[in-house]
């Protein structure tokens, strides 16, 4: 008999450390660790996506580039200007560098993700070698024309640089970002994404 009531003496206090270890195991499953995993399983996938072409541009230009030669005496030249003339295509695209990326760009809140992408930027702009031409050209005898060639060459490339910013590169390179990568990146995390763009002043790489 004295066995039974020291059974039912201390059952309600089992009863009792069995809810709180139930309580605990089931508050200890969903806390913030589970998230912080997600968020950086997603930035190392996001990361070995590289550099992402979200939109090219091609260009048809005429580039003219003309050099004075000096002139002594305000009536003699020593040998005739050098100029030139250009026919090019070229090609300019703009991309997203994953690269950038940090922990920090990453939010995760429930069913949604918050990310912060780097600027847009143009990855590359060149020209297209096999279609540009030289269709005038006038040399100095007194001159190499190497040199004043090749620097016709690199304006026009330059030309290509401008005609993209000009036209919205960046823009557009932002806009696909929302038609193209959403979806990918959403299928990634399986939540909803939320882009947004860093400010940055690196629009192009540098030559």
């Amino acid at each position: 008999m004295s066995l039974i009531k020291e059974i039912l003496r201390v059952l309600p206090w089992m009863i009792l450390v069995g809810i709180l270890l139930w309580w605990w195991q089931t508050d200890s499953s969903d806390e913030v660790p589970g998230t912080v995993i997600n968020t950086s399983v997603m930035l190392k996938e996001v990361e070995e996506l590289g550099k992402i072409e979200l939109v090219r541009y091609n260009f048809k230009e005429i580039t003219e580039l003309t050099e004075v030669s000096k002139e002594y005496f305000k009536f003699f030249k020593l040998g005739p200007d050098q100029k030139i003339a250009l026919i090019s295509q070229g090609q300019a695209a703009g991309c997203i560098d994953f690269t950038k990326m940090t922990a920090q760009d990453i939010r995760v809140e429930g069913d949604t993700v918050y990310m912060r992408l780097p600027a847009p930027e143009i990855c590359y702009y060149k020209l297209d070698l096999k279609n540009t031409r030289i269709y005038s050209l006038q040399t100095n005898p007194m001159k190499e024309d190497g040199p004043f060639i090749e620097k016709a060459y690199e304006l026009a490339e330059e030309e290509i640089r401008k005609a993209a910013m000009d036209s919205g590169i960046l823009d557009q390179t932002r806009d696909n970002a929302e038609i193209i990568l959403k979806p990918f990146l959403q299928e990634i995390s399986g939540r909803e994404v939320i882009l947004t763009f860093t400010m940055d002043t690196t629009l192009a790489p540098e030559k």
